[in-house]
């Protein structure tokens, strides 16, 4: 007959396995893995996926065909073998800065026809101005918008996590000031922030980007902080500084990887935002200049061709909207997924 110690062990294996049966459960309710399966379970957030991952694809080949060979091409080894800026599409399709010869300017889409021709399957979207191909200086000028969208939304992200966490986790004066500081700049206008800040330091692409970024802080630092502060009176967090653990890991190490949820959330959307405000720079002719292809810029030059070939302005306008509300309904489903609560 079995004794009372022995039932209690029994019991106790018992429960203990029934527990490890279930933290495989737990587990599988946290981390990226179950975060990209409840996304995939939003047919509108892959879709908005898919838009992101095709125009990282076209942008990562443009900045490979443009940037990448342009300096390979300073090597002998790679000159030999023909290697320049724009290799690919001289050799395999069509430059996006080269004009062509012959008066092919304005065409319309193929299957279509204006006073200048009809469409032809050689220029798909048609011809701009100069009779450069629209489809063409599109994929192109993905490199542009996708590569700031990216910088420059993690520039701020960086400097806008950095000074939430220091500011909510210290409080008092430190969070004073750096705070009131961010609402500064969140004063003002972001746009008029962004050109001040190109006319302090220049007119170019990169310093479009940072100052897109730096103009971004404010809005990085105040939902970072406001999770920080609530986070920071967590158990691990007081067990950790009982443990003689040093603030700047305490922060970088539990306090930020705890709150950067949202954070994820807002760069996602801010990826989109700051290709809108860049596109909207080169149509005021900031930023990217001829003859480097850009939407803003193509924008910007089919203005005045409205009349004679009103899809010279679809086109552009339409590439800069769908990756814009692609990386919104990406963000939509990602938040959703880290934080169920905030579903519609």
């Amino acid at each position: 007959m079995a004794t009372q110690s022995e039932s209690d062990d029994f019991l106790s294996e018992g429960s203990s396995s029934a527990q490890e049966a279930e933290e495989p459960e737990i587990e599988a309710r946290v981390g990226w893995r179950y975060t990209l399966s409840q996304v995939k379970r939003d047919a509108t957030a892959m879709a908005g996926l898919f838009v992101v991952g095709l125009m990282t694809l076209m942008a990562t080949f443009s900045f490979v065909d443009a940037e990448l060979f342009a300096f390979l091409a300073q090597f002998e080894t790679f000159a030999s073998v023909g290697v320049e800026k724009y290799w690919f599409a001289k050799h395999f399709w069509v430059s996006p800065i080269a004009e062509p010869q012959g008066s092919i300017q304005l065409l319309p889409p193929v299957g279509m026809e204006n006073q200048f021709g009809a469409g032809t399957w050689a220029h798909p979207l048609g011809t701009d101005d100069r009779g450069r191909d629209i489809l063409v200086r599109l994929v192109y000028g993905s490199r542009i918008a996708i590569e700031v969208g990216y910088i420059s939304t993690a520039i701020g992200l960086v400097g806008g996590v950095l000074v939430g966490a220091i500011a909510g986790y210290y409080g008092g004066w430190t969070d004073d000031v750096l705070m009131r500081a961010a609402e500064t700049l969140y004063a003002i206008p972001f746009l008029v922030l962004v050109l001040a800040f190109m006319a302090a330091f220049g007119r170019s692409l990169m310093f479009a980007m940072i100052g897109v970024g730096v103009a971004s802080i404010p809005t990085f630092a105040r939902l970072i902080r406001s999770r920080v502060v609530s986070v920071r009176e967590e158990d691990y967090v007081e067990a950790a500084e009982a443990a003689g653990v040093r603030d700047r890991n305490i922060i970088l190490r539990h306090v930020i990887p705890n709150s950067f949820a949202p954070v994820l959330v807002q760069g996602t959307l801010q990826v989109g935002y700051s290709i809108l405000i860049v596109a909207g720079l080169s149509f005021l002719g900031f930023g990217v200049q001829p003859p480097t292809p850009s939407w803003g810029q193509m924008l910007s030059t089919s203005k005045d061709y409205m009349l004679q070939n009103v899809w010279f302005s679809i086109w552009p306008g339409l590439a800069i909207l769908i990756t814009v509300v692609g990386f919104n309904v990406f963000g939509d489903g990602l938040r959703d997924a880290l934080d169920p609560r905030l579903k519609n």
